[in-house]
């Protein structure tokens, strides 16, 4: 495959973090046998603005534009370069590749991300930093005030700062927010480098389904372990930028509070600017007491990075802004070196599930004295700490999650080339046959079902559509609605053939459509666009499934509306859920599992090829989460579409919500291992707080008093038995719902549902 790779910079001119991934992963992708090129930023003064010139690294073709910002008169041209966009498609139209990889747009453009779609390339983007949410590129303030919330009043005095002669407002990043969102929402995947950084990414409302983790990995040939350990130690050191963001200053503090003189403490790295700021080094060095070894040993080369961990014996990472990875303390536990470090961001992800001692309190320099004290007396820990090297990941193996990226959105894009063209004579109207078919099941459906099916029929859509309905024995007029309507096909059948899954897989043979919508007789559209909004999420090839918001009738009762709203949501973007890696299954918590494959027939759509290779399984109840498991671990994606809404609830008594929930978590220990309630201890803990919570929602409910009395004194006995069905489905599914005990309680649980 021909890969481009975009970045703000390239070894050996540049060697910031992201520019070595860059090159580590280029070489590695190399050796696996794709053709990788890069195209990057170069800042020299020396060279007019726009000047490009051509080099090899290491067999990598190297592209290199010169950009000062000598032309850069407003907030725009930092995000919009119209000449930088030219000589990147220039470079596209040189190389052809198969697939872009951009790395950092910081220096260069971000609306060449359109022009690299609008080609129909597979896009990619690695999002290394804040960048993209903070122009400064750490999400704190010179002041070292972290931003934990992005609010652009008090971003827009702080950017000002940074480039005054921009004139910035909050209104002018608001409107660089939405542009930047919708060029990111055009990238085919995004990869972070750890869990917690794509947490921080998805606050800007992305899909979560197109934002990987992909963690960073390290040549292992490149750091050796060290071949001893010294203990006590004798040697502190910090490596990296000697900026404030980077938190040296604390450990500073903390050696001068430790006080011990012939502990050294060594400090590695260049001291750049930090905006404006050029006496942070001086300050530090002002700082330490004079009886103490403070060594600045200045700026080092990667290549010397084996011999200066071969120093340490402790190394401190005091960051004060979230790291989105820290390469640094990978680095170290490769030499063997242990690691203490800010209890923030990705170094928390680190350590956390190691020691909690190796992390002390951001900025705190007493605990971090602690936090060394504890380390430095208790030999068998620090030989812990020492021992990770096998807990960094390798390069190959970073490179082959990355290559398994490549290949998906190529194929995906394929796909979806293919698909585009059958799906322009497919979905439209006039085309003679139905691109979906809408099935509903009936049984003594009702005045409802004529409403819910008058809905039906009046759906407006860009293509044709069939109603499809199969009755299992009514006797109170259905049939009679149903032949009424002479362009709704009816299917009779007897009672005793009737099962939600089976049914429902009859139903699908019968379609004439590619896509089959399941509705209830029950389930109303909201309104005459719901059949669009949820086929329209079949235009993506991967799609296998999609369901509903459900809204409560205006009758529900508060602990049915509660429970809707734990279910489905009504609101954002479509969430696509899809197991990219089999492999990923095992490792999962249950309820992650079960967030995964949640799917509810009661509103839903399928899509019938693949219902002919995953049909639902004949269960009592059930089959529509069984079949989201099949579909997931089959490689399918399932959508849960907010924008698509029906209007559906039931006033149940509660002995039948009792046994509903009982045969719930029965299924879900069976599918997902779920056990949300493993002990009675715990039926009588969660029992309260359930009382408490139901409690607050009755106390809400605009219903009138004498109403949420009634349902106040229900309260107890509903969250008891919610409790108490979670626990005994569970255990039943654990005891193979038989012996003395369980198999006569499965038989009369399972009785009327």
């Amino acid at each position: 495959m021909k890969v481009l790779m975009v970045g703000a910079g390239y070894p050996p001119k540049s060697r910031g973090g992201t520019e070595i991934h860059m090159q580590q992963l280029a070489r590695a992708l190399a050796a696996r046998g794709h053709s990788v090129s890069v195209f990057c930023r170069d800042g020299d003064a020396d060279r007019s603005d726009y000047d490009v010139i051509r080099e090899e690294i290491e067999g990598v073709p190297v592209t290199r534009i010169n950009y000062m910002f000598r032309d850069a008169a407003s907030l725009d041209s930092i995000y919009h370069n119209e000449r930088i966009d030219q000589e990147i498609d220039k470079e596209i139209e040189r190389i052809a590749p198969d697939l872009v990889h951009v790395h950092h747009v910081t220096c260069l453009s971000t609306t060449f991300l359109g022009q690299v779609k609008a080609r129909g390339i597979p896009l990619i983007m690695t999002l290394h930093d804040f960048w993209t949410v903070c122009p400064r590129g750490q999400r704190i303030r010179p002041d070292l005030d972290l931003c934990t919330t992005l609010d652009r009043e008090r971003c827009a005095p702080c950017l000002h700062d940074l480039w005054p002669h921009f004139g910035i407002t909050a209104e002018m990043l608001r409107g660089v927010d939405a542009q930047l969102l919708e060029r990111l929402r055009g990238c085919d995947r995004l990869l972070t480098p750890s869990s917690f950084h794509r947490d921080r990414m998805l606050e800007i409302d992305l899909d979560p389904q197109r934002v990987f983790a992909v963690p960073h990995g390290l040549d292992h040939e490149l750091i050796p372990e060290r071949s001893r350990w010294r203990f006590p130690p004798k040697k502190i050191g910090f490596i990296g930028s000697v900026i404030p963001t980077k938190g040296v200053h604390v450990l500073v503090e903390a050696m001068n509070l430790i006080g011990n003189p012939e502990l050294e403490c060594h400090v590695w790295g260049e001291a750049p600017s930090f905006h404006g700021d050029l006496g942070y080094v001086d300050r530090l060095k002002d700082a330490g007491r004079e009886d103490l070894q403070l060594l600045f040993r200045g700026a080092y080369d990667q290549s010397d990075l084996p011999e200066i961990l071969s120093e340490v014996d402790v190394l401190v990472v005091p960051s004060l802004w979230w790291e989105t990875f820290c390469l640094t303390i990978r680095e170290a536990m490769l030499a063997g070196v242990p690691v203490v470090a800010s209890d923030l961001g990705a170094m928390h992800e680190a350590l956390s599930d190691l020691d909690l001692d190796l992390l002390f309190e951001p900025g705190n320099a007493q605990d971090l004295t602690w936090k060394l004290y504890a380390l430095a007396t208790d030999e068998g820990r620090y030989r812990a700490a020492a021992s990770l090297r096998p807990r960094v990941r390798t390069l190959d193996d970073m490179a082959g999650d990355t290559e398994a990226h490549y290949r998906e959105v190529a194929s995906d894009s394929g796909e979806r080339s293919a698909h585009a063209e059958e799906l322009d004579a497919a979905k439209r109207t006039g085309a003679g046959v139905p691109y979906a078919t809408v099935f509903v099941p009936t049984w003594n459906g009702g005045p409802l079902f004529e409403t819910v099916l008058d809905k039906i029929r009046s759906q407006e859509t860009d293509f044709d559509y069939e109603v499809l309905c199969i009755d299992s024995g009514s006797s109170d007029g259905t049939v009679d609605v149903i032949r009424a309507r002479p362009d709704v096909r009816l299917i009779e059948i007897p009672n005793a053939e009737f099962n939600h899954g089976l049914t429902r897989n009859r139903a699908v043979e019968e379609a004439r459509g590619q896509v089959v919508a399941l509705l209830t007789q029950d389930a109303e559209p909201y309104d005459a666009h719901w059949l669009q909004r949820l086929v329209d999420n079949f235009d993506e090839p991967a799609v296998a499934g999609a369901y509903c918001h459900q809204l409560p009738r205006e009758d529900c009762n508060p602990f049915q509306m509660d429970r809707l709203r734990g279910w489905t949501h009504g609101d954002g973007e479509p969430e696509r859920k899809r197991l990219h890696k089999a492999e990923l299954w095992d490792s999962m918590h249950p309820f992650e599992r079960f967030r995964l494959i949640a799917f509810d027939d009661v509103a839903s759509c399928v899509r019938k090829s693949v219902m002919s290779e995953i049909p639902f399984e004949r269960r009592q109840f059930g089959e529509d989460v069984a079949w989201g498991r099949q579909a997931i671990l089959g490689g399918h994606t399932l959508v849960m579409d907010p924008q698509a809404v029906v209007i559906h609830s039931h006033n149940n008594p509660i002995s039948y919500e009792f046994k509903r929930v009982y045969l719930d978590h029965q299924n879900l220990n069976d599918l997902v291992g779920l056990r949300t309630i493993p002990s009675l201890w715990l039926v009588a803990k969660f029992s309260l707080k359930a009382w408490a919570h139901l409690s607050a929602v009755v106390l809400k409910d605009p219903r009138g008093w004498g109403y949420r009395l009634w349902w106040l004194l229900k309260t107890p006995a509903y969250g008891f038995t919610q409790n108490l069905a979670q626990y005994l489905g569970a255990r039943s599914s654990l005891a193979g719902r038989k012996g003395w005990f369980w198999g006569p309680l499965d038989r009369w649980l399972r009785k009327g549902v």
